[in-house]
Formats: structure tokens, sequence, C-alpha cells
């Protein structure tokens, strides 16, 4: 008897677990995209962006209206983030509040090295930086909670962007990739050469990538089984924060990302650094 497959579920299980659901799946990226483009979209714009045909995205978010997570416009009939997300990210934030447990991180990376720090968060396949300790310097570079560095070529998108799998990746990939200064890493090689070296040495930088003359520094911080949850890291003038790094400076970003590490049960600084 032949069986005929669903095309919302998934049939193989990766190595690390089992699959995720394609229609869990499409969810999470549809509620991505909203979330970064900061406005409405239609239902063309996010078949495009996902690349899913035009009938599914559409019955997703009706699925995904009808039980409040999103919202439609009558005039424009565009879709944007519900109100009930606002209770799940209050909760959320409840049961783990990375921002409060990295704060005195914060602070002392900030002592040690001078420059403004910072917290972003992993989401999905881009950063968002939650918390920011200024330096208390004259001159301050500093940068706001709710920025959200583009991914391909700020220190804490390729963090997020180097622990994606394959497919995420390409699809960040195959996007537009704009270049916001002339040391702007662009070219999807190249970025895929960072990706496998952030793996290795456990940090990344973006020297005038995004701003000429500003670097970040930033390294990884992970849960266990090595979900990677967020980073943490400097910013400031490229003379104080150079690429590469420092051995002082790069070993206080690291000690930062190793210890709230510890604290979510994780030791890859450990596993990975013990022989370099």
């Amino acid at each position: 008897m032949a069986t005929r497959r669903d095309p919302d579920i998934g049939t193989a299980a990766e190595s690390t677990g089992p699959a995720i659901l394609e229609s869990v799946g499409i969810v999470f990226r549809l509620l991505d995209e909203l979330a970064l483009a900061r406005r409405p979209l239609g239902v063309t714009e996010l078949s495009q962006v996902v690349e899913e045909p035009k009938p599914r995205v559409y019955r997703h978010l009706a699925s995904m209206k009808q039980i409040g997570v999103v919202e439609q416009d009558p005039v424009s009939e565009k879709y944007r983030l519900g109100s009930k997300l606002v209770v799940y990210g209050t909760a959320s934030a409840e049961q783990f509040d990375l921002r409060a447990m990295a704060d005195p991180y914060l602070t002392r990376l900030r002592d040690s090295t001078g420059q403004t720090a910072l917290l972003s968060v992993a989401t999905h396949d881009s950063a968002l930086v939650v918390s920011a300790v200024e330096s208390t310097r004259s001159v301050v570079i500093s940068v706001k909670p709710g920025n959200r560095p583009a991914t391909h070529c700020s220190a804490q998108g390729r963090l997020v962007l180097a622990y994606l799998d394959d497919a995420a990746q390409q699809r960040v990939l195959r996007r537009k990739l704009p270049r916001f200064t002339d040391r702007s890493v662009v070219e999807p090689a190249q970025i895929l050469a960072r990706l496998a070296a952030i793996r290795e040495r456990l940090y990344e930088d973006a020297d005038g990538e995004l701003i000429d003359g500003v670097n970040v520094l930033a390294a990884p911080i992970f849960r266990e089984n090595d979900v990677l949850v967020g980073s943490i890291g400097v910013i400031g003038p490229s003379r104080d924060v150079p690429s590469p790094p420092g051995a002082a400076l790069l070993k206080a970003v690291q000690s930062a990302a190793a210890e709230l590490c510890s604290r979510l049960n994780n030791d890859i600084y450990g596993r990975v650094l013990k022989h370099t």
C-alpha cells in the first residue's frame, strides 16, 4: 500500500537528536522574520524570505493568528507579532534571565579592559544586544540594547551563524549581504572560512566592518549540550580593540564567557581550547 508523506512533518533525524517538524520550523522562521523586520509584512514578502510557497505560509499565518501569536492589520492585511508573545517573553525572562546572570561579568569586563562591555543573545539566525555596561572613558563607544547587528559582518552575528546548521547558514548567505564599509566581509566563501575559525578558537571580531575605526571582540556563551545562547564581548576604537586581539584582552573576554558557560553547565572552553 502506498504511503503519503505529510509535507509538514520531518522524516530524518539528525545525529544529535530528532528532526525538527517542518511546520514548527516554518512557524519560528516566520516569527523571526517578523521580529527582524520591525514592521508588518505581507504573505508574499514572508513567502520569499522563508523560501516557502505562499499557500503554505498563508496557512501557517492563519493558524498563528487564531492563537494570538500574530495579528493582521485590517487595512493592509499584513501581519505583525501578536501581543500574546509578550506573555511568553515575560515568562521566559523570569525562568532564564541571562542578563541578570551576566551583569557582574559585564561590569568586570568593562573595568578590566576600559571598553564598553556587551551582552547579546542568539535569536534564530541573528544576534540581539540585550545589555551594555558603558566605558567610563571620556570618549565612549556604546551600543544600545535592542540593536541587532548585521549577521554576516558583525562579531556577534557571525558567532550565531557559526553554530547554525548548514541549511540555515545557506539561507542567510543567499540573502543580499550589504557592505557597510570597505572592510565588511560579504563574500560567502570568506564568511564560511570565518565561521570555521570561530568553532576552533571560540571568539570573533569585526574590525571596521560596521563602522570605520570601531571593533567588537566577542566570545560565545553556551548552555548544556553545546547550545549557543549568546555572546559577551567589548566594543571600542580599533586601536584599543585590535584585530587580532592581544592576549590579555582575549583572555578577559573568553574568561567571562567560559565562567558564564560553567554556570550554564557547559565546559566547551576547557574542551576546545585545552590544546591551544
